[in-house]
């Protein structure tokens, strides 16, 4: 705007602050830029990292069928002596959750834990929602992060370990969540017997 014929100024252009001119502020006036991405990538700041083959998540997949089977004859069973078609079409489904999981492609997954949480393939889990840790370490059969989460309908998140530090992991672990064992349940351990 420009100053009015009778030398005053208006309100709009004494609102206007000193250093800027015209259309194009000068480098007093602007505020310092701030580069959000260099902020995101420092704030996410990754502890450790590692990823699971396809060969630890390989699925046994004669016993998965035979236990499949095992639970279609259950559901004709209960269809057949019982009458009872609902409690035939549980069995029916976890038969299909079985084949669908134990001949599901298998592809590398990474994980990933942060100051922030713990990060596997593109779930995120915040600290503030997993309870406690275990490092279940036997060689030769089992190496891996167990997570239980404060959600009770979620069960134990599990993470193979391959050539990673299980002592580091867990030093790691412990600035974040308290270490409590936990204690596998029937499916957990026949899952792990199938691969699935």
């Amino acid at each position: 705007m420009e100053r009015s014929d009778n030398g005053y100024s208006t309100a709009l252009e004494k609102r206007r602050p000193q250093g800027l001119v015209g259309s194009t502020p000068t480098l007093s006036a602007m505020d310092p830029i701030i580069d959000l991405r260099k902020k995101a990538e420092t704030s996410h700041s990754k502890e450790i990292s590692g990823e699971i083959s396809p060969e630890q998540q390989a699925a046994h997949k004669p016993a998965a069928v035979t236990i499949a089977i095992a639970f279609i004859f259950i559901g004709l069973a209960y269809i057949y002596f019982q009458k009872n078609i609902l409690t035939a079409v549980f069995f029916f489904l976890t038969a299909l959750i079985i084949l669908i999981f134990a001949f599901k492609e298998k592809r590398i997954v990474f994980w990933e834990i942060t100051r922030h949480g713990i990060a596997i393939d593109r779930s995120f889990f915040p600290h503030q929602e997993l309870k406690s840790f275990w490092i279940e370490y036997q060689p030769g059969y089992i190496k891996e992060i167990s997570l239980k989460s404060r959600k009770w309908y979620q069960g134990y998140l599990k993470i193979p370990l391959r050539e990673d530090n299980p002592l580091k992991i867990r030093e790691i672990l412990l600035k974040y969540l308290p270490e409590e064992r936990h204690e596998d349940t029937l499916i957990e351990m026949v899952s792990r017997k199938l691969g699935i």
